[in-house]
């Protein structure tokens, strides 16, 4: 009671100017038809505008939480997928079964050197260092840290970033690198010059990666360039994938990948 006595004298003159204020406007509508009827329309006009409003923001946010479910739907139906012979937007991969991992990106760059992407997935959610990470138009980078709700990767767009690629027509194999000047091409260096190649053939992964599957499409050949010191072709690709767009990708991981590494790794020991 007390509470209420100090609010309302604090508060005394705006209560008294809203007091003298709804008093006006009664006796304003009760004497004037007219400015009753334009005072209903407006509240009407304003009370259906504000509806509509919380309509449309409510639908948003269930398409929100729908697109995030099929996300992680479509990820769990990736991930039982058959050993033998499987296929994810198209690409057929064999003989290793690959877990999907459903991620957003919340921070990416690509006007520097050394680009990298933070995702919102860690250690707690299965990611670890080295996995690898696509989108349904290529290959998008390899993790390098996790802590324990998020990751770093680093990003196709980054002067360390080497990834084993053929062409799809021939299955030739090349190494792929960014030269850190367009965000939407890279480059296949010392391609061998007496291998066929052309104008749009596309770039796709190749069988010799143990962190992504064999098939993936990259992009297509844009301009093919000799280098006069060697013979060789410089190779430049026009990426599928939009880096400056990208919002979701999938984490992969294969469990004979892991297998691989490690016996590979004796095989190194002992040289």
């Amino acid at each position: 009671m007390y509470n209420l006595l100090r609010f309302i004298k604090i508060n005394q003159f705006l209560l008294l100017f809203f007091l003298v204020e709804g008093f006006s406007i009664f006796l304003l509508l009760q004497n004037n038809s007219y400015q009753a009827n334009k005072a209903i329309k407006f509240s009407t006009q304003h009370t259906s505008s504000i509806h509509n409003y919380s309509a449309s923001f409510s639908e948003y946010v269930a398409l929100k939480e729908t697109n995030n479910y099929l996300i992680e739907e479509n990820a769990k139906l990736l991930s039982l997928l058959k050993n033998e012979t499987s296929f994810i937007d198209s690409t057929l991969i064999r003989n290793k079964k690959y877990h999907y991992y459903p991620a957003k990106i919340i921070n990416n760059s690509v006007s520097k050197r050394n680009n990298f992407i933070t995702l919102n997935k860690g250690r707690k959610h299965g990611i670890k260092q080295g996995m690898g990470i696509i989108t349904k138009q290529g290959v998008i980078g390899i993790v390098h840290s996790v802590s324990l709700n998020y990751a770093i990767a680093i990003s196709l767009l980054h002067r360390k970033s080497a990834i084993g690629i053929q062409l799809k027509k021939n299955n030739h194999n090349g190494i792929l690198k960014w030269k850190g000047f367009n965000y939407k091409s890279a480059t296949i260096s010392d391609f061998p010059n007496h291998i066929p190649i052309n104008i749009g053939d596309t770039i796709t992964t190749n069988s010799h990666s143990v962190i992504f599957p064999e098939g993936i499409h990259i992009g297509t050949v844009k301009n093919i360039k000799q280098n006069k010191s060697n013979g060789f072709f410089d190779v430049s690709v026009k990426l599928f994938e939009d880096f400056n767009k990208i919002n979701y990708v999938y984490i992969i991981h294969s469990d004979e990948s892991t297998e691989q590494l490690n016996i590979e790794q004796k095989i190194k020991e002992d040289e």
